[in-house]
């Protein structure tokens, strides 16, 4: 099973890159993970981890109707 796939939800995070975005995505819409700055934390360790949790978290929160695809980019 793909990353951030279930039984109930076919979608996956994916990498996407074009020409004006590079990051982790939606494989059923057009979200584009886009972080804000990350706060200073004391390691590389603590921040991965929240940026990692925050991905997870706007990942499985998105709602794919709010980002259709462009008939371009759907072909």
């Amino acid at each position: 099973m793909e990353y951030g796939a279930t039984e109930s939800s076919p979608r996956k995070l994916v990498w996407v890159e074009g020409q004006k975005v590079a990051g982790w995505g939606c494989s059923n819409c057009a979200w584009v993970f886009r972080p804000p700055i990350l706060p200073i934390r004391n390691s590389i360790q603590e921040l991965t981890t929240h940026a990692q949790n925050q991905l997870d978290n706007e990942f499985a929160s998105h709602n794919c109707a709010a980002y259709p695809r462009s008939e371009a980019a759907a072909s």
